[in-house]
């Protein structure tokens, strides 16, 4: 379990699937990200891989978001991107929303990365209407380096991108 100041991040386990399922079944969390709303079938589908990821360099780590009063609030990700940077993504339950925890959420998971990978340069990519999450990501010293629209979703995206936490520590 790594700790940031206020949220810790955990590894998903076999007995979150439900949980997992109520998170991503939510067409406003879903949104801004590059799927719509899942089915319980489509969590399903995806745990086998989703729980061997943390195991293998090039997996998707996906964790757990934890509160220490609210208990389980969102996920981050943490996988291999393109031209060898590593891409880091966040969602956060609707009733979360507001009260400052994407920003908590991210530096727990900048603060895993801080430990484990202070080499890798990292990307994000985020839906223009996504204000919230794109004042976040500059908050942690990412900035923007692509806009471009995107098919699928119909709407406008973003790229982010971060210098490696050897290169710009945290809180520079």
């Amino acid at each position: 379990m790594t700790e940031g100041k206020v949220l810790s991040i955990r590894r998903l386990t076999p007995d979150d699937e439900t949980w997992l399922f109520e998170l991503e079944r939510d067409p406003e969390v879903m949104r801004y990200t590059d799927r719509g709303p899942q089915t319980l079938a489509q969590i399903q589908q995806q745990m086998p891989a989703l729980l061997a990821g943390y195991d293998n360099p090039q997996g998707l780590k996906l964790w757990v978001v934890t509160h220490p009063q609210l208990g389980d609030i969102g996920t981050v990700a943490f996988y291999p991107g393109e031209s060898g940077q590593y891409e880091v993504g966040y969602k956060l339950g609707r009733s979360h929303w507001g009260l400052g925890l994407g920003s908590a959420a991210m530096a727990a998971l900048m603060a895993w990365v801080a430990e484990h990978h202070p080499e890798a340069r990292l990307v994000a990519e985020v839906f223009e209407p996504n204000i919230a999450s794109t004042r976040i990501l500059q908050r942690f010293g990412f900035t923007l380096s692509k806009r471009f629209y995107n098919e699928d979703r119909q709407m406008w995206d973003q790229r982010f991108e971060r210098p490696s936490v050897d290169e710009l520590p945290l809180g520079e």
